[in-house]
């Protein structure tokens, strides 16, 4: 788990610190402060073994992620990750772990592929440039420090040749997983078919169907169903017919996605764009408390990004009561100060205070 991040030179960001992160960290703040990007920098970081999470996070915001017209490049893949559309400052990110080691992944354009040829050598044949002209390649390289694996400094490449893109990378030691929810695109139902199929195969199918019940009390069983070819999760109401899980609205489908995600990331991280999205406020506290359940029985960490000051004081009202369990939550609240963006971060007696304040936590 994250103890600490930061992010520089990234996006909206000139240095971005926060501390004191915890197991559930929601994240607040106005529009176009950073909320998404700062998601979009712990994707990128949790998953540097593998240099095409650079080029991902564009495609999650409906982007094509660059052209290219002729012999002249009009813009990288890449750019948009760089404060300012400047690249000649490295985006610089740096998380520091409950262990107490650090990993930096440094991330820089490379105007001379071959300063990649020892990754390129590594995976014979990946880095050949395509016969045929075209536009030089553009390159971008990441300097992965990490020394809670003693790998030392190591070398990502991401390339890209005429519309073609290729990767490039060391073979590292696998990372745990991170999923990113993605506030613009729901995912699909074979992907959360799959999921839940292996939350079936270790056990845990009547933790989800309990998360559900929040929602639809009269759910008694879950299972996959398929339907001209397509694998649809179908729920048991107890009507005399199963029913499709899309069928009983945003909510549930939204819930069921977040809690097999989370199943899905043993030890990982679980990135979740506008958190409340499908979700009436009537059931949040009792969401909340569904989602901190399961980050801690498969060891989670969650980042949950919101407008919604029902979602926050709902978040509050599930954490401040006694789960049963400890669970560690914090909001942070990215906000501007002289041009910069900084962090606020509210542990539980600081938002109570805030909230009983009537003080602007969104």
């Amino acid at each position: 788990m994250y103890r600490s991040f930061r992010a520089r030179n990234f996006r909206c960001f000139t240095d971005l610190q926060i501390a004191n992160l915890a197991r559930i960290n929601l994240i607040g703040g106005m529009n176009n402060v950073g909320k998404t990007a700062l998601l979009e920098a712990l994707f990128i970081h949790s998953g540097a073994q593998d240099p095409n999470v650079a080029l991902e996070v564009d495609v999650f915001r409906g982007m094509n992620g660059g052209e290219e017209s002729g012999s002249v490049r009009t813009r990288t893949p890449w750019t948009s990750l760089f404060r300012g559309f400047t690249t000649g400052t490295p985006v610089e990110l740096t998380g520091e772990y409950i262990t107490g080691k650090t990993r930096t992944l440094r991330l820089r354009p490379v105007d001379d592929p071959a300063e990649l040829a020892k990754p390129a050598q590594m995976l014979p044949g990946e880095f050949a440039r395509p016969a045929g002209s075209g536009p030089p390649p553009a390159v971008l390289a990441g300097d992965l420090e990490d020394d809670s694996r003693g790998l030392g400094t190591s070398y990502l490449g991401v390339t890209r040749f005429g519309t073609g893109l290729w990767a490039v990378s060391l073979r590292l030691p696998e990372q745990p997983p991170t999923i990113f929810f993605v506030a613009r695109k729901r995912p699909a139902s074979s992907h959360d078919a799959e999921r839940y199929g292996r939350m079936e195969v270790i056990g845990k199918q009547d933790m989800v169907r309990d998360a559900l019940r929040v929602i639809e009390p009269r759910l008694q069983r879950l299972a996959v169903v398929v339907q001209a070819g397509m694998p649809v999760i179908h729920g048991d109401l107890g009507v005399g017919t199963m029913v499709a899980l899309p069928l009983m609205g945003e909510g549930m489908t939204r819930l069921f996605s977040l809690v097999v995600g989370i199943g899905n990331a043993p030890d990982g991280v679980v990135l979740v764009d506008e958190v409340e999205n499908g979700l009436h406020h009537s059931v949040l506290p009792k969401v909340w408390q569904a989602i901190a359940e399961a980050a801690r029985q498969f060891e989670v960490q969650v980042f949950a990004t919101t407008h919604s000051l029902e979602c926050i004081e709902a978040a509050h009202r599930a954490f401040d009561e006694d789960l049963g369990f400890e669970c560690d939550f914090r909001l942070h609240r990215l906000e501007r100060v002289n041009g910069d963006i900084v962090a606020k971060t509210y542990d539980r007696d600081a938002l109570r205070a805030a909230l009983e304040m009537g003080l602007e936590v969104r």
